[in-house]
């Protein structure tokens, strides 16, 4: 591993101070309204990348999902997630080499806030080593922040760690390259029902829509991918795509 990450990765949310504190309630609120269709299944074997103090995974517990492995590179995050909820499996290790050690093994992987922290290579490489761990049927489901919106770069500078930033083009073109099928890659924007979060909720419709009237005015009508959603200008990208 290279020197910064050594460093930054060691303590990594602690680095932010109060920026990444622990708010479950918080967090589960912004996966409602995120992750529009779970598994009909609640025995599917899943796994968090990335999973840091293990929220995705505390609130997929309590939809009554049961198989569920975390696995995440800092030791503070991990420490804290496994005395939120000692039963669970947490794994220290870094998720590539994770999911190079498994075959088949998984229905779902989930990767929040991850994807960016790797360079190119290590990106196609975790493509490719995900779909060796996923059974054939399985999903990968990705969440990281969108390239193409406005002020993204507030995003991609925002946390030294990040590497690469993707768009909704070529996000589907690394799955495609990837030996993934049916890819679907949608803008979101999550706000709370607070008035503030509903003030940003009505300001971020107008100036995505005048961004996304610009990607058309720069690119010209996209093609008709109604899944890949190639003008989006929400902040973030929630990408789906299946091992066949």
């Amino acid at each position: 591993m290279s020197t910064y990450r050594d460093i930054l990765y060691r303590n990594y949310s602690a680095s932010f101070g109060e920026q990444k504190a622990l708010d479950a309630s918080v967090q589960h609120a912004q996966y409602e309204a995120t992750y529009d269709a779970l598994p009909s299944n609640r025995d599917a074997l899943i796994a968090d990348l990335g999973c840091g103090k293990g929220e995705w995974l505390g609130w997929m517990a309590a939809k009554g999902f049961t198989q569920l492995t975390g696995v995440d590179l800092s030791p503070s995050d991990l420490a804290i997630a496994r005395q939120n909820d000692p039963a669970r499996t947490w794994i220290q290790e870094n998720v590539i080499t994770f999911l190079e050690s498994q075959t088949a093994a998984f229905d779902l992987l989930h990767a929040k806030d991850i994807i960016e922290h790797f360079t190119k290579d290590e990106f196609i490489r975790f493509l490719t080593a995900a779909k060796n761990a996923l059974k054939s049927g399985g999903e990968l489901w990705l969440l990281t922040f969108n390239a193409q919106s406005p002020l993204s770069s507030a995003i991609r500078y925002g946390d030294f760690t990040h590497e690469i930033g993707l768009t909704p083009a070529s996000m589907a073109q690394c799955l495609r390259a990837c030996g993934f099928k049916h890819i679907s890659v949608q803008g979101r924007h999550y706000c709370s029902k607070s008035t503030s979060g509903q003030i940003r909720r009505v300001l971020g419709q107008i100036i995505f829509q005048l961004s996304r009237l610009l990607l058309k005015i720069r690119h010209g009508d996209a093609p008709k991918e109604r899944a890949i959603d190639l003008h989006c200008t929400q902040p973030d990208l929630f990408t789906m795509a299946v091992k066949t």
